[in-house]
């Protein structure tokens, strides 16, 4: 995947990956958070990579 993932919103760590099976997300490697469950890869990234408050 191409996209990048921005840093865990929790905790700070650059640890984090898309976990990939019937349901795709990012997990943080450090804090374990996670983001939402998603359809696709590029779903789950877009979701963990949005911020609250922050524009689109």
């Amino acid at each position: 995947m191409s996209e990048e993932l921005k840093a865990c919103p929790f905790c700070g760590s650059d640890n984090v990956e898309l976990v990939e099976g019937s349901l795709r997300y990012v997990t943080c490697d450090n804090c374990c958070g996670t983001g939402p469950d998603c359809h696709s890869g590029h779903e789950a990234v877009e979701a963990w990579n949005t911020r609250a408050g922050e524009k689109a």
